[in-house]
């Protein structure tokens, strides 16, 4: 009888965690409703994990251990982990959780959390943009696929009566379709690419940051990633100053953001997750989504990790030990802004 219902239980739990991933729950309920279940019923997430969509080399989809010490406030190394395993490779550092006043309000379709295997996003039904775009970038994420020709696309997995934005929501608006996950950083193979051509990973920018700092940056982190052989775990949105609802909009109601955060923990070669410390390199921008920017670099854009949670209403780095998260959090890059 026992043994019974515990296979119910395990069955139910497992059904249970494939729907709060699949259907895409607020990223807020998706972290809780996990945690919920592993701690009731003691399941183990591992095998339900999607695969990399660009694994580094002879390195398995787990975090890797400390190497030496773990940082100030992590568990001794042999200590178990009471977290359960991130729900995709593109959110090990954590599902961002909102905070604040807009935490109290919100609504499940305006943080609706979904997972691709080339990057996971929150998006938000009134806006019709993505609150957060969060993915893993790596060597291996580069490879000789060609860039997607034609329309962008509309992202036919958000759930059913909802607006899907088309290509045409930008055409004649006066802003680019401005990609969160580059195009470039997903030429493992086609399906990939065409993955970053969704429009729930593109937001309005205006042409002079998409073709000048905002790239500038994109092709930092693909000299740091390519060349390098450095592991970036990297999210990206646009701000919106304090308001509920923009100012601006083209298209059918698609909202404009007043500037635009991207935020790249940078890791050594060889590290992990595991391996993230009060050392470790992140870097944190805010840049302005107007005109006359062209011609400027990403390096004076650059700021906490604390004042971008506090614009955009998010808790960042979620997974990380508290006191790791404090001392980065809090500190500007002062690292070389590099790039092509």
């Amino acid at each position: 009888m026992g043994s019974n219902r515990k296979r119910q239980q395990k069955s139910w739990g497992s059904r249970v965690l494939v729907a709060l991933l699949v259907t895409g729950l607020s990223a807020v309920g998706v972290k809780c409703g996990l945690e919920r279940v592993l701690e009731e019923l003691g399941l183990d997430l591992g095998g339900d994990r999607p695969s990399r969509p660009s694994p580094t080399p002879g390195r398995s989809g787990s975090a890797s251990p400390p190497k030496g010490a773990p940082p100030k406030g992590a568990p001794p190394k042999d200590a178990p982990s009471s977290r359960p395993p991130a729900p995709s490779p593109h959110l090990e550092l954590g599902v961002p959780a909102r905070t604040g006043a807009r935490a109290a309000r919100a609504d499940a379709s305006d943080d609706h959390l979904m997972i691709k295997p080339q990057y996971a996003l929150s998006y938000n039904r009134s806006r019709n943009v993505a609150n957060w775009v969060g993915w893993r970038l790596d060597a291996a994420s580069f490879g000789d696929a060609p860039r997607h020709r034609g329309k962008f696309l509309a992202d036919s997995a958000l759930p059913d009566g909802w607006y899907r934005v088309q290509h045409d929501d930008y055409t004649g608006s006066g802003f680019d379709r401005g990609h969160m996950v580059r195009s470039e950083e997903r030429t493992r193979n086609p399906d990939d690419n065409k993955a970053t051509f969704l429009l729930t990973n593109i937001l309005p920018q205006r042409h002079e940051l998409n073709a000048g700092p905002w790239l500038r940056l994109e092709e930092a982190c693909q000299e740091l990633a390519q060349k390098e052989r450095r592991v970036l775990f990297l999210i990206a949105g646009g701000l919106f100053d304090e308001r509920e609802r923009p100012a601006a909009t083209i298209g059918k109601d698609v909202a404009v953001p007043d500037a635009f955060f991207k935020v790249a923990v940078v890791l050594e070669p060889g590290q992990g997750p595991g391996d993230i410390g009060p050392a470790t390199r992140v870097i944190a921008v805010v840049m302005p989504n107007e005109t006359g920017i062209l011609d400027q670099g990403w390096g004076q854009y650059r700021t906490t990790v604390d004042e971008i949670e506090r614009r955009a209403g998010y808790d960042l780095m979620t997974a990380l030990p508290e006191a790791t998260q404090r001392t980065l959090e809090a500190r500007v890059d002062d690292g070389p802004a590099g790039g092509r």
